[in-house]
């Protein structure tokens, strides 16, 4: 398999990703603190990643017409609920509910499998490569 392609790119960010949600939750259980500053990276690290999906792979005109733009408009809002939930996560810090935690990582999750599952795999079918330079 080409290691150049979105999907291993990605892959490799969505690790990145777990990563400093897993400190997170952990740090946050345990109510220690570093979670505000692992929480404060994560917020930045995703922001990053939505910005450069954003940008870089879901304004990209021909993928409109590999028709995957219903999936892309919901990842969109996805990336939206996930950025309130961080912030709401920050101003109350001592106050998470394991529940609300279980609900973030549960979207993070199913939107990491659309995107890997889905997506990326199309997108590196369909692109030509001089296309995901």
């Amino acid at each position: 398999m080409n290691q150049d392609t979105i999907l291993n790119l990605m892959i490799s960010h969505h690790a990145f990703l777990e990563v400093l949600f897993t400190s997170f939750k952990d740090e946050a259980k345990s109510k220690t603190e570093r979670a505000r500053s692992t929480l404060s990276e994560l917020t930045w690290e995703m922001k990053k990643h939505f910005f450069a999906e954003e940008s870089a792979i879901f304004d990209f005109p021909p993928l409109k017409i590999a028709g995957v733009w219903v999936i892309i408009e919901q990842l969109k809002k996805e990336h939206v609920i996930m950025l309130e939930s961080l912030q709401n996560f920050s101003d109350n810090l001592n106050n998470i509910k394991d529940g609300e935690i279980e609900d973030f990582y549960n979207l993070l999750e199913s939107h990491r499998k659309i995107e890997e599952l889905n997506l990326y795999p199309k997108l590196d079918s369909d692109l030509q490569s001089t296309d995901k330079v």
